[in-house]
C-alpha cells in the first residue's frame, strides 16, 4: 500500500463500540422481567453451538453498546456448557454461587494499541497509565502511552488503539518526553498520591504534565472534511499535525506526526465510557494490553449509596469521604473489574458554564409484561458470516437463532437463514418447518463456514427482500453487529428500499461486543417497528429469544422535574416492559426527582413515573447529554448539518461530522479557514428535542432518498474541500431531471464458489481468527482464488482487509481498484464513494467513480461525478488531471449521443460534448495509455518505449512518433497519460517506474491502475487493465506489452462523425 495514502488509512483505529454509550449513538434495548433461570436450558444453552466451538464468558467485557441495557441477568446462573464431545448438555444444575457474567471475546481486546510506520513496521510502546473516575453509570478515562522512535528516521505514526464498547473521546494531545529516558528502561509513572490530584479536564490534563512534556500540541474540535484536508496538506509540507476522526461505528483513526528519531513520545487520550449493567450490578472492566512494556491503572470510585465495591484483582483501597481508590502496578490479570453491587437509583448532573447544566440516567420503567397478539408465522434470520463475526460474535448469533427458534415454535412455524457477508446466500432454496431436525441442520451447516470478507448490511436486507417463499410477509431477525463496511453505508437508505415488500419488523440484538453500530441497528429496528434487545451474557439469550414477543407501548411524553429538552438515546418511539433506557436533559433535578412518562398501549394513556434517585455531581453529565444530542441531531443530516456542527464541537464528540485536529501554529488553522468559534448561544437557544422534532419534517422526504442526498452533497462541496466550483450553468438543472432510480447503485449478487472452510487453506483461516492480517498473504490468496475460482471469490478474499480496517482510505481506494480490474464496477463504486466522503478534496476518487459506472451503464450518475472532477479548481499536484477525466467523459458523451448508453438527460451530453472536445482536443488516437495508483505522498512515472526504441516519460514527453505524456505527478495518485494519434507497426512497452515512496513511512504498498485504450473515439475502440503491486526493490515495473501492425484499409470510423474544434 502507499505511503502517504497508507498513513491516511490505517491510523489510530480506535474501535469502541457504542453501547450503552451516553453519547447515545445507540438506542434502548430491551430489558426482560426478572425471571431467573436454574438450568442450562432455561439460561438459553441452546444446542446450536458445537462445543468445540463454545464461546468462554468473562467478568472482563466492554460495556454494552450506547444507550442500550442489557436485559436483567438472574439471581441465579445456570452451569457454564460443559457438553460432552458428543454435544450433550451438562447435566441441570443450580449455580447461585456464581453472578452473571459477560461474553468473553478471545480476541481484539479494548486497549490493544500498536503506532504502525509501514506496512510491516512498528514502533514499540514503553508504557501505558491510565487514570480512570467512575461516576454512577459512566466512567472517564485519561491514557498516557509513551512510545519511543527507536529508528535513525522521522516517520508519521498510524496510532491503532481499540476503545471499548461506547466510548467517546474528548481529548487528544501529543508532545516529545521531556525527560530522556536511558536505553530500554521504562517512563516513571505518576505516583498514586498524585493521580488523586490530577484532573481529567482538558485544561488539567495539560497543566498536570506540564513538566513532563516539550512541544505539546492539543487536538481541536474541527468539521471533520477540513480536518482531513488540514492534516494531509500540512504532513505534505513536513511540519506537525495529528489527527483523531470518526471512521466507523465506535472506530476512531489517529495519526500522530512527527515522530522524531530517537525520541519518546508521550500520547494523551481522554475518553467517556458507560459501565456495564448486568442484572442488578454495574460493572467497569479495562482490558490490559500484551504488548506494552509496563502498565499503571489508577481506578476511583464514587460509591453510590448502600453499594459495594468489588474489585478483580482483589486490591485494598484508599478511600476518602466520597471515593475508593485502587491502583494496580503491572498486574498479571488481561483484565481489571470493578463491580459495583445493588447500587441505589442514582443520575449524574453537572453544569456547563456557557450553556447552563445537564443531567442524565439509565432508567428502568416499571410496566407490566403483556404478551402481544400472534405474529407472522415466517421468519427469516440474517446471519453476519463476516470477519468481524470471527470467532465470538458468530458463536452468540448461533446461539441466539438457536434459542429463538426453538422457544417460539408455537408461532414461528417456518423459517430461512440468509447468511451474508459481502455475499448473501440461502441456507435453503425455500423455506422449512421450525422443527428439531431443521434446527440441528442449519447448525452443522453453519459451522462449515469461513468466516471472512466486509459486511454489507445493505445487500442483505435487499436480498431478503426477495426471500424465497410464498408468504405475503415476514419478520427479520438480523443478528449481525450492523457495522457496514460494504455496500451502502446508510442505514435510512436501507430501510427505504423495504418499503413495499414483504419484510416486516426487523428484530436486532445488542451483544455489548465491540465494533458494534447500536446507531444503525436502532434505526433500522425502530424505523421498521421491531426493536433491539441487549444481550450481554448467555443467561439472558432465554429471555431476549422471546422479547419480541411482548406488547410495546408508545411513547407519547417524558418530563423530568426541574427538568428540560428530554431526550433519549435512540429516540425510542415503543418502550417494552423491562426496557432500560438512557435520559438526558437539560436542569439540575432535585434529589428523587422523577421522570414521567406518558404511554400510550392502544387503550388510552397511561402515566408511569420512575424516581431518578441521588444526584452524583459528575462533568460526565455534561458529556452525556452532548453525546446523546448529537447524536439524534446527525442522524438527520443533512438537514440538521448546522446543528450537528454546533453540538458536535461544543461538546467535543467526534463523530461524523467533526474530528480532533492539531496543527503546528495558528496560521496553519486560519489557511485551512478553521477558526475557533463559540457556539454557546447557539447551544443554549436551540434545545436538541426542538432541533429533531423540527428537523423531522423538513427531512421526511429527503432522508433515504440518493438523489436529495447527492443534491445536498453537491452544493456543499465548495465548503466540505475549500476548493472553488464553476459547473456549467445548465448541470444542476440536469441533476434535477434526473430520477431517483439514476442515483442509486446495486450490485448483482456476487457468485462466490468457496465459502466453507475446507475450501480455505490452514494458514489463511488461521489468520483470519487470530486478526491479525498479512497484506502480501491475503493478496496471494485473492490472487489463489481468482485463479482457482472466480473474481468475486478473489474480491471477498480482499475485503477481509476493508473488514479489519474501516475508514482506511488507501485500503478502500486500493480494494475499489482491484474491484475495477476484477469487472465488479458496483462494488468498487461503494468503496470509492466511501473515500469521497471522507476525502472530498481529492479529485481522483471522483473519476474513479465515474469510471465505475460508466462500465455499469448507469450514465447519469458517471455523467455527474465526471463533471464534479471537472468542475473544481483542484491543487496543482494533480497535475493534467482535467484533461485526463476529459478525455474519459468525452468517450462516454459520444456513446450517450450515439444510443449505446441510455440516459435520462441526452440532451445536456449532446450540448456538453463541443465544450468537452476543446478540452480534449483529440478525436481519434490509436493508443492511449492511462494510470493511476492508489497512495498519497508517492512519485511513479509512466513511460512508454515505442517501436524505435525512443521511450516517451517525464523527461521526454513529445516523441518522434507523435507520442505525447501529460504533466508528471510527483506527489501521489496520478493520473498520468500518453497519448499517441498514429502508431506505427511494431511493440509499445508499458512501464511504470516507481520513482519514489513516502518519505514519513517505512513501508507502504503502491498498486498502479493502467488502462490502455485502442483505437480511442473509433467504432473498434477497446480497452485491456491491469493492476500491479510495486515492489519496494525494484523501480521499474512492466504493466503492458501492445502490438500493433499497420493496416492497408482504411482507419475505423469515428463514433461521431464531428470534427473537433
Amino acid at each position: 500500500m502507499n505511503p502517504r495514502a497508507r498513513s491516511l488509512l490505517i491510523l489510530f483505529t480506535f474501535v469502541l463500540l457504542l453501547a450503552s454509550n451516553a453519547g447515545g449513538c445507540g438506542g434502548s434495548a430491551y430489558k426482560s422481567a426478572a425471571e431467573a433461570p436454574g438450568s442450562a436450558e432455561s439460561a438459553g444453552m441452546s444446542p446450536m453451538m458445537d462445543p468445540a466451538s463454545a464461546y468462554e464468558e468473562s467478568r472482563g467485557m466492554p460495556a454494552p453498546p450506547p444507550g442500550a441495557a442489557p436485559i436483567e441477568a438472574a439471581k441465579t446462573e445456570a452451569k457454564e456448557d460443559a457438553g460432552d464431545k458428543d454435544g450433550k448438555a451438562a447435566d441441570d444444575k443450580p449455580a447461585a454461587s456464581k453472578p452473571a457474567t459477560t461474553w468473553k471475546r478471545s480476541q481484539l481486546a479494548a486497549h490493544s494499541i500498536k503506532v504502525e510506520v509501514g506496512d510491516n513496521e512498528s514502533l514499540p510502546v514503553r508504557s501505558m497509565q491510565a487514570k480512570v473516575m467512575l461516576d454512577g453509570f459512566m466512567a472517564r478515562v485519561v491514557l498516557d502511552f509513551v512510545v519511543k522512535n527507536n529508528g535513525p528516521r522521522q516517520y508519521e505514526g498510524t496510532l491503532k488503539l481499540r476503545l471499548p464498547t461506547g466510548s467517546s473521546p474528548y481529548y487528544f494531545a501529543f508532545g516529545q518526553d521531556a525527560v530522556a529516558i536511558a536505553g530500554d528502561a521504562v517512563p516513571a509513572f505518576f505516583p498514586t498520591e498524585r493521580v488523586r490530584t490530577m484532573g481529567a479536564d482538558p485544561i488539567q490534563i495539560r497543566n498536570d504534565r506540564q513538566a513532563l512534556w516539550q512541544g505539546v500540541k492539543e487536538a481541536r474540535m474541527v468539521p471533520k472534511e477540513k480536518a482531513a484536508l488540514a492534516y494531509t496538506s500540512t504532513v505534505r509540507r513536513q511540519v506537525d499535525p495529528a489527527l483523531l476522526e470518526w471512521s466507523g461505528p465506535s472506530i476512531f483513526n489517529a495519526r500522530v506526526f512527527p515522530l522524531v528519531p530517537n525520541k519518546n513520545h508521550r500520547i494523551v487520550l481522554g475518553y467517556d465510557v458507560p459501565l456495564t449493567r448486568i442484572g442488578d450490578d454495574l460493572e467497569y472492566t479495562f482490558d490490559l494490553p500484551d504488548n506494552v512494556a509496563s502498565k499503571a491503572i489508577d481506578i476511583a470510585v464514587t460509591t453510590p449509596q448502600g453499594a459495594s465495591v468489588d474489585a478483580t484483582p482483589a486490591a485494598k483501597p484508599f478511600q476518602d469521604t466520597t471515593r475508593k481508590y485502587y491502583r494496580f502496578d503491572d498486574p498479571a490479570a488481561k483484565t481489571i473489574a470493578i463491580r459495583v453491587k445493588k447500587p441505589a437509583p442514582a443520575y449524574v448532573v453537572g453544569t456547563d458554564a456557557p450553556t447552563g447544566s445537564y443531567f442524565a440516567a439509565d432508567v428502568t420503567p416499571q410496566i407490566p409484561a403483556s404478551t402481544a397478539a400472534k405474529g407472522r408465522d415466517t421468519a427469516l434470520f440474517l446471519v453476519d458470516t463476516s470477519l468481524s463475526s470471527n470467532p465470538d460474535r458468530f458463536n452468540v448469533w448461533l446461539e441466539l437463532l438457536g434459542s429463538v427458534l426453538e422457544n417460539n415454535q408455537d408461532t414461528i412455524k417456518q423459517f430461512n437463514v440468509l447468511f451474508f457477508n459481502i455475499e448473501q446466500s440461502f441456507y435453503k432454496p425455500s423455506f422449512v418447518p421450525n422443527d428439531a431436525t431443521n434446527r440441528q441442520g442449519v447448525r452443522a451447516f453453519a459451522n462449515t463456514l469461513a468466516l471472512e470478507g466486509a459486511t454489507d448490511v445493505g445487500a442483505a436486507l435487499v436480498r431478503a427482500t426477495k426471500a424465497p417463499t410464498s408468504a405475503s410477509s415476514y419478520d427479520v431477525f438480523l443478528l449481525s453487529d450492523g457495522s457496514a463496511t460494504w455496500g451502502e453505508s446508510d442505514a435510512f437508505t436501507m430501510v427505504r428500499r423495504l418499503e413495499k415488500t414483504p419484510v416486516g419488523s426487523i428484530y436486532a440484538y445488542n451483544t455489548g461486543l465491540a465494533g458494534t453500530d447500536t446507531d444503525a441497528l436502532s434505526l433500522l429496528t425502530r424505523e421498521t417497528g421491531g426493536a433491539l434487545f441487549s444481550v450481554t451474557g448467555s443467561s439472558e439469550v432465554k429471555q431476549a429469544s422471546t422479547a419480541h414477543r411482548n406488547r410495546p407501548l408508545r411513547l407519547v411524553s417524558a418530563t423530568v422535574t426541574d427538568g428540560s429538552d428530554v431526550l433519549f438515546a435512540g429516540r425510542p418511539r415503543f418502550i417494552y416492559p423491562g426496557q432500560t433506557l438512557r435520559v438526558v436533559g437539560r436542569g439540575a433535578p432535585a434529589k428523587d426527582a422523577a421522570l414521567e412518562l406518558k404511554l400510550d398501549a392502544g387503550a388510552g394513556e397511561q402515566t408511569v413515573k420512575v424516581p431518578l434517585g441521588q444526584p452524583i455531581s459528575s462533568p460526565l453529565a455534561i458529556r452525556a447529554y452532548g453525546q446523546v444530542a448529537t447524536a439524534q441531531i446527525e442522524e438527520l443530516a443533512p438537514v440538521t448539518e448546522a446543528m450537528s456542527k454546533a453540538y458536535s464541537i461544543h461538546f467535543r464528540v467526534p463523530g461524523k461530522t467533526a474530528s480532533l485536529l492539531m496543527l503546528e501554529s495558528e496560521a496553519d488553522y486560519q489557511r485551512f479557514g478553521i477558526v475557533p468559534e463559540d457556539f454557546a448561544k447557539t447551544i443554549k437557544s436551540a434545545f436538541a428535542s426542538r432541533v429533531v422534532e423540527d428537523s423531522l419534517s423538513l427531512a421526511a422526504a429527503s432522508i433515504g432518498n440518493p438523489k436529495a442526498s447527492f443534491l445536498r452533497w453537491f452544493d456543499a462541496l465548495p465548503t466540505m474541500t475549500n476548493v472553488s466550483f464553476s459547473p456549467p450553468p445548465a448541470f444542476r438543472q440536469a441533476l434535477e431531471r434526473m430520477p431517483e432510480q439514476s442515483f442509486r447503485v446495486d450490485a448483482a449478487p456476487l457468485e462466490i464458489k468457496q465459502r466453507d472452510k475446507k475450501s480455505l487453506p490452514k494458514a489463511i483461516l488461521d489468520e483470519l481468527a487470530s486478526h491479525k492480517l498479512d497484506y502480501d498473504r491475503i493478496s496471494a490468496e485473492a490472487d489463489r482464488r481468482r485463479a482457482n475460482a472466480s473474481a468475486a471469490d478473489a474480491l471477498k478474499a480482499l475485503s477481509s482487509l476493508v473488514e479489519e480496517n474501516p475508514g482506511d482510505t488507501v485500503l478502500a481506494r486500493d480494494v475499489g481498484i482491484s474491484a475495477m480490474s476484477y469487472g465488479l464496477s458496483a462494488d468498487a463504486f461503494h468503496l470509492f464513494r466511501r473515500v469521497a466522503t471522507s476525502r472530498p478534496y481529492e479529485p481522483q476518487t471522483y473519476r474513479a467513480m465515474g469510471q465505475a459506472l460508466t462500465r455499469l451503464g448507469q450514465a447519469d450518475l458517471a455523467i455527474a461525478y465526471f463533471e464534479v472532477a471537472l468542475a473544481g479548481r483542484w491543487d496543482a499536484r494533480f497535475g493534467d488531471f482535467r484533461k485526463i477525466v476529459a478525455v474519459e467523459y468525452f468517450d462516454l458523451l459520444q456513446r450517450v449521443i450515439s444510443g449505446s448508453l441510455k440516459s435520462s438527460i441526452a440532451d445536456f451530453a449532446k450540448q456538453r460534448l463541443p465544450q468537452i472536445a476543446r478540452e480534449v482536443q483529440i478525436d481519434t488516437a490509436d493508443i492511449v495509455v492511462m494510470i493511476t495508483w492508489n497512495t498519497d505522498g508517492t512519485d511513479v512515472d509512466l513511460h512508454v518505449t515505442e517501436p524505435g526504441g525512443e521511450t516517451c516519460f517525464y523527461g521526454h514527453r513529445n516523441t518522434r512518433m507523435g507520442g505525447r505524456l501529460t504533466q508528471d505527478v510527483t506527489q501521489g495518485y496520478g493520473p498520468e497519460m500518453y497519448v499517441l494519434k498514429n502508431a506505427q507497426s511494431g511493440q509499445y512497452l508499458v512501464q511504470a517506474k516507481y520513482f519514489a515512496s513516502d518519505r514519513n513511512r517505512a513501508s507502504t504498498r503502491t498498486k498502479v491502475s493502467v488502462i490502455v485504450i485502442e483505437d480511442y473515439g473509433t467504432q473498434a475502440q477497446r480497452m485491456s487493465e491491469r493492476v500491479v503491486t510495486l515492489a519496494y526493490d525494484k523501480d521499474m515495473h512492466d504493466l503492458f506489452k501492445i502490438g500493433r501492425k499497420a493496416s492497408t484499409g482504411p482507419k475505423p470510423k469515428p463514433v461521431l462523425q464531428m470534427a473537433v474544434p
